[in-house]
Parts: C-alpha cells; sequence; structure tokens
C-alpha cells in the first residue's frame, strides 16, 4: 500500500467539509444580533450534522466525488449511529454528566473511510439478471449499510471505554495550557509539505474537549467555542497573529531580498500570497516559496507559529479563526482578542528581520534570488490560462498516461504518477506555482493556490478528451524492460515501443479486444490490431522462428476477432529452453508514430489480464 499515497488523500478528504464552516460561522455570527433562525442554520452545520459532512467528505475524497458513493456515505452513517445508540444509549461520566454513545466527526471519517473502500471493490459487481438492478455501484449503498450494521454493534460495545480514553487524552492536550500550545503549532506547520496538519487540526477543532451546551454534548475546539464554551479558542486564537501579520512579513522580507531587475516580479506574487493568507488564512502561497528552497526558514517559522500560540494562551487570547474576516465575524465570542494587534505588530517585526537576516546569510534561493539562467523564461505569462497551465503540468509529469490520480484540495493540485521517473523536475519548477513538493511513491503536490481545484478539473477533461488504451498483461511471468533485453532489436525499440515479459507460464491471451492480422509461421508470434488503430506484435521467446512450430499450439487465425483475454496460443517453456533458445518475450506496439505517450504500469511479477501499459493515441487529425 502506497501510505503517502493514502494520507495525502485523506488530508485532502479531510478538507472538504470544512469548505462551508466559514458560512456557518457568519451565521452564528449573524444571530447573536438578528433572527434567531441563523443560529439555527450556523448549528446546523457545526453542531448538529458535522459528522455526517465528514463522512460524505471523506468519501468524496477518496472516490473522486462518486455520488452515489456519498449517497451511500449518508445511509451509512444513520445505520452506524442508530445501531450504537441502540446497542448502548451512552455512558455517564465521573462529573456527573451524560455522553450519548455517538462517535462524532471521527465516526464520520470511519463512515466515509470504509464507504470509499466498499466502492473502490464492489463499484463493478455484476448479479444474475433478475437481480441486475443492483448490480454495479446500485449495489454500495446497501453493502455499506450492512456492514454499518455489523460496525455499529461493534463499536456499540467498544466506543464507551475509547471514548473515554479519548476524552483522557483530550484533557491532557489541554492541561499542558501554553505548552501543548507551543506542540500544537510547531507541529501544525512541521506538516505543512505532506499536507498532514489537516489530520492534526481536524483533530483538535473537532474530536478533542467537550462542552455541554442546551443538554446537547459538543465536541472540539471549534465547536465549543461557537457553543459558548470559556476554555475553547485557547489553541486557535495564535494563528491571527501568524496569518494576519507574520505571513505577510515574511513576504515582505523575501521582496526586500530578492534581485532588484526581479524585485516588481517577486512583490506582485509576494502581494498576493500575502493578502491570501489575510484574507482566507490560507498560507501555503507564502510558505512553498521558502519551504524547500531555504530548510532553516521553515524550521524557524514553524516554532516561531509555536511561539505566537504559547504567548496567546499565557495572555488569555481566547478566540477561533485563521483570517481577517472571521476575527471580527468571530469577535463577539473572543476573550482578549484586542491582544492579537500588538501582539502581531511585534511577531511582524520578528519574522521580517529574521527572514532578511537567515536569506541573506546562507544565501537562499527564495523567489527572486535565484542564478539567472538562460531558461529561467517563461512561467509568468500563463497566469490565468488555466488550459495551458494544465498542458504545461501534463508535460512536466509525464504525459497523460503517466497520471494515475488527479485530485486537489484549497490550495494544492496532488497528483500520483505511476513512473516517477518520467516526471521533468526542471518544468516543474518553471510553472507558475508557489511550490512543488516530490513525496516519493509517485506522489507530487504543486501549490497553485485558489485555482488549484480548476486546475485539476482541466487536467481532467483532457483525460475525458483524450483516447487513451489500456493493454492487460498477455503473459504470467515478470515484467522486464525493453533496454534489458539481450536481443537488439527489441532492445533498441527498433520494432515499436511496448513491455517486456520473462513467462512464468504457458498461455498467450489477448492484452485488448481486436483482430488477428497475421500468425506467423510456427505460432511463436502474431500481429492484431485493435479498433482504435494499435497495431500489436506478441512474441514469445527470443529467435523462436528457428524452432519452425516445435513447443507452440496456434489457437486462433487471421482474421479473427478476439475479446480480451481471449487465449490465443500456448507454448511449452521446457522445450524452448533445451533448444538454447530465450524466453523473453513482449508485447509491442509496432506503429509507434501514432502514438502521444505510454506508461508501464507494472513492475515485477504479473498475472495475465492485469492491466500492466497504457498508451494515448493521436486522434485522426494527428493531435
Amino acid at each position: 500500500m502506497n501510505w503517502k499515497g493514502t494520507m495525502q488523500r485523506a488530508a485532502k478528504a479531510l478538507m472538504v467539509p470544512i469548505v462551508v464552516m466559514p458560512v456557518a460561522a457568519l451565521f452564528i455570527a449573524i444571530g447573536q444580533f438578528g433572527p434567531d433562525f441563523f443560529t439555527a442554520a450556523g448549528n446546523a452545520i457545526i453542531v448538529d450534522f458535522l459528522p455526517l459532512l465528514f463522512a460524505v467528505g471523506v468519501v468524496i475524497g477518496f472516490t473522486d466525488s462518486d455520488g452515489m458513493a456519498a449517497f451511500a456515505a449518508v445511509a451509512g452513517h444513520l445505520v452506524l449511529t442508530a445501531v450504537m445508540s441502540s446497542v448502548n444509549p451512552g455512558i455517564t461520566l465521573a462529573s456527573g454528566e451524560f455522553q450519548p454513545n455517538d462517535m462524532s466527526v471521527l465516526g464520520g471519517i470511519i463512515v466515509g473511510a470504509y464507504t470509499a473502500a466498499l466502492y473502490w471493490r464492489f463499484r463493478n459487481i455484476r448479479f444474475p439478471e433478475f437481480l441486475g438492478f443492483f448490480s454495479g455501484k446500485r449495489f454500495i449503498p446497501i453493502i455499506t449499510a450492512l456492514v454499518s450494521v455489523v460496525v455499529g454493534v461493534l463499536f456499540g460495545y467498544l466506543w464507551p471505554p475509547l471514548n473515554r480514553i479519548i476524552l483522557a487524552a483530550g484533557d491532557w492536550v489541554f492541561s499542558t495550557q501554553q505548552l501543548g500550545a507551543f506542540v500544537y503549532g510547531v507541529l501544525n506547520r512541521l506538516l505543512i509539505p505532506t499536507g498532514l496538519h489537516h489530520i492534526l487540526q481536524s483533530l483538535l477543532l473537532h474530536v478533542f474537549g467537550s462542552f455541554t451546551a442546551g443538554g446537547q454534548i459538543v465536541t472540539g475546539e471549534m465547536g465549543r467555542f461557537f457553543a459558548g464554551d470559556p476554555t475553547a479558542g485557547a489553541f486557535s486564537g495564535g494563528f491571527f497573529i501568524i496569518m494576519i501579520f507574520a505571513i505577510p512579513a515574511a513576504a515582505l522580507a523575501m521582496v526586500h531580498e530578492s534581485r532588484s531587475e526581479n524585485r516588481k516580479k517577486t512583490a506582485g506574487i509576494m502581494l498576493t500570497a500575502a493578502l491570501t493568507s489575510i484574507i482566507t488564512g490560507i498560507t501555503e502561497p507564502v510558505e512553498f516559496a521558502f519551504i524547500f528552497t531555504a530548510p532553516l526558514l521553515f524550521v524557524v517559522h514553524s516554532l516561531l507559529t509555536g511561539s505566537a500560540l504559547f504567548f496567546s494562551y499565557l495572555l488569555g487570547i481566547r478566540h477561533y479563526g485563521y483570517a481577517l474576516p472571521l476575527f471580527f465575524m468571530n469577535q463577539h465570542l473572543s476573550t482578549n482578542s484586542w491582544l492579537i494587534f500588538p501582539l502581531g505588530v511585534v511577531y511582524a517585526l520578528i519574522y521580517y528581520f529574521v527572514f532578511r537576516f537567515i536569506i541573506r546569510k546562507f544565501n537562499y534561493f527564495t523567489p527572486g534570488r535565484e542564478p539567472a539562467t538562460p531558461e529561467d523564461k517563461g512561467g509568468i505569462e500563463l497566469k490565468g490560462n488555466l488550459a495551458s497551465i494544465a498542458k504545461k503540468t501534463i508535460a512536466a509529469l509525464g504525459g497523460l498516461t503517466n497520471l494515475k490520480v488527479v485530485d486537489a484540495c484549497l490550495t494544492r493540485l496532488r497528483v500520483q504518477v505511476y513512473e516517477p521517473e518520467k516526471i521533468i523536475v526542471k518544468a516543474l519548477k518553471k510553472l507558475p506555482a508557489a511550490g512543488t513538493n516530490i513525496l516519493g511513491g509517485g506522489n507530487v503536490q504543486i501549490v497553485f493556490g485558489g485555482d488549484s481545484d480548476l486546475i485539476k478539473d482541466s487536467i481532467r477533461q483532457q483525460l475525458k478528451q483524450a483516447t487513451i488504451l489500456e493493454l492487460l498483461a498477455p503473459l504470467d511471468g515478470e515484467v522486464i524492460p525493453f533496454e534489458q533485453f539481450p536481443d537488439p532489436v527489441f532492445a533498441q525499440g527498433l520494432l515499436g515501443v511496448g513491455i517486456g515479459f520473462m513467462p512464468s507460464g504457458d498461455t498467450l491471451v489477448a492484452p485488448a479486444a481486436g483482430e488477428i492480422v497475421q500468425v506467423f509461421p510456427g505460432g511463436h508470434a502474431l500481429v492484431m490490431k485493435t479498433p482504435e488503430g494499435l497495431e500489436l506484435l506478441l512474441h514469445i521467446g527470443l529467435d523462436t522462428v528457428e524452432l519452425e512450430g516445435e513447443g507452440f499450439k496456434e489457437l486462433c487465425k487471421p482474421g479473427q476477432q478476439v475479446r480480451t483475454g481471449d487465449t490465443m496460443a500456448k507454448f511449452a517453456p521446457e522445450i524452448i529452453k533445451a533448444a538454447g533458445k530465450e524466453l523473453h518475450s513482449a508485447l509491442v506496439v509496432t506503429n509507434k508514430d501514432c502514438i502521444i505517450s505510454s506508461t508501464s504500469l507494472k513492475k515485477g511479477k504479473v498475472t495475465r489480464g492485469d492491466a500492466i501499459y497504457i498508451v494515448q493515441i493521436r486522434d485522426s487529425s494527428g493531435s
């Protein structure tokens, strides 16, 4: 399992329900001074249905926004909560407070996770004709509801003791007071490059801590703040100092440390990034400008963030939000929030002078300080042209066929590729992005800021419009790159592009549907043509033409239509070896001029029928 890729998608999924949080906060703020129905609207999101929103958000993040999967998550969450409360209504805490047997946001996350897993496992299931209505995706809500019954019974008994442990963990975090705030602030920033800070943040904002408001249990820093818990907001108020004051000061420092000829361009980029932090609380456009080019700055930034939360806690600041609009919207519920401004000015000065000193001392290549090269052109003219940016991004990532997963969160395009070695790092750096991060395992993050989701949609649209064919493994065995073949005809690609095998079985099957064009004398090789126009050569062994059919059995003939996976030939490996011939076999696309890009999907051992090679085919116009 690719854990980095999974965690990337988990972090992105947790951002989905957070999108609606600002409007919920706005409703509650209006409700304090206006009609009560605004308060009810805000509480519906933040208190009543937040777990359900997380269930849907998580499954959307893991299933490429599939509607049926989202519907299944709703059904699953309703079943889970009903079964849990039926098995065990709840627990009475030592304080005498009764807490319902409800996993809150964590339950929503769990439901979303196993709904997504069931979706990928059963989305293509087929039943007999009389049950055909329930085939495919329509089966997902059914299996999710059934699994939720089992999970509901399980957690109906397990959750009360687990809940006591989680409550104790939350109490411990908050009991550490300013020290805990410091550690949280440092970790929150250190996880920024991976995007996993959203997971840590979600635990603090939606799980840790509990408060009873109007007879209802509210959990998490955010929910408790809006419910009137006087202790809530201690771990989040300090972020106003960073988002509104410190990050813009860091941006200004980088502008002043840029080369004079680049200052105007750098100022334009940094001004936009700084305003993004102030207005939306999204800091990545500034942070990715120095995270990888100036690692010491990143460490200092993380420590300073922790210290801002430390002093904010110590001074009794209680506030929730990460941007200037939220500061004013939530002002009426805050405590000592006026201290944010003098403390913010102090941190702005610290950030400005510390950043300038470190950049100059270590000669870090922050924006505008990079050594000038003839290739350092382009990128900026793409700004605003999303289709062009998407095409450049696709090319830098190795082409459409190299894209396994294309996703995005608020600020980052999140991509997983099949072959990381096909990524063109130089081209990535020339994109109009705040930064890029190659995590390993084929996972790449590109910080396009607020345009990330639009660029994702543009890339996906290009994927839909492209003619892409997936070829399956025609043999059992082990994949061998052509360059490792002992025969130079294959190794140098003289016959075409493709993929090689060392067979472990005795059967050759069709890698795609198509027509048999030619069967070579002796049956050691054949040519087939797909409906898309690909001409495929399937060759068993090297120099096996010299065996004149010994050890081979033809099971197809020219003009025959074959389906994917149909058996086309049998062969005897022991006879081929005894004759002194190599078993190296190949699947070759001989008309390679019709291919725009191609990618090997697997390495190592494969079973016939596995998806193994993907090609993008030019359309009839040649584009």
